[in-house]
C-alpha cells in the first residue's frame, strides 16, 4: 500500500473510532490532518502515520461509553473482544514521573508521557 493510501486509511480509521467513542474528536482530528497536508519528508510523515495508529488503537481498547441511566447510575458500554480489560491494581500505585501511565495498554507507546 503506498504512502499516500496508508495516511488516508489511517484517517478513516481515527474518525470511525471517533465515531465510536466521541464526536467531538473529529474537529480535531481534521485539524491535525490539515495542518499536516504538506508535509513532504518521508520520515515525518510515516511518524505521524504511527502516531495516528497508535491514538486509533488507544481508543478503540481504552475508551468506553456510558449512558446516564438514572441520578448517578450509569450503564456502560464494554465489549470484551475490543476493550481493554485490566485490574484496578496498576492504577493503584503511585504515579513515577517520566514511566507510561500504568492504564496505558499496549500501541500506547507514542502518546505523551506524563
Amino acid at each position: 500500500m503506498s504512502l499516500r493510501a496508508q495516511v488516508l486509511a489511517s484517517y478513516k480509521r481515527l474518525l470511525r473510532v471517533h465515531n465510536i467513542t466521541f464526536k467531538a474528536a473529529h474537529a480535531e482530528t481534521r485539524k491535525q490532518y490539515s495542518e499536516a497536508r504538506n508535509v513532504t519528508d518521508e520520515a515525518e510523515i510515516k511518524e505521524l502515520l504511527q502516531k495516528a495508529q497508535d491514538v486509533a488503537q488507544y481508543l478503540e481498547r481504552n475508551i468506553v461509553q456510558g449512558i446516564q441511566k438514572d441520578d448517578g447510575v450509569f450503564d456502560l458500554q464494554i465489549d470484551p473482544a475490543r476493550h481493554e480489560l485490566n485490574d484496578n491494581n496498576e492504577v493503584k500505585k503511585p504515579y513515577v514521573p517520566g514511566k507510561r501511565v500504568p492504564c496505558m495498554g499496549p500501541g500506547s507507546e507514542a502518546l505523551p508521557r506524563v
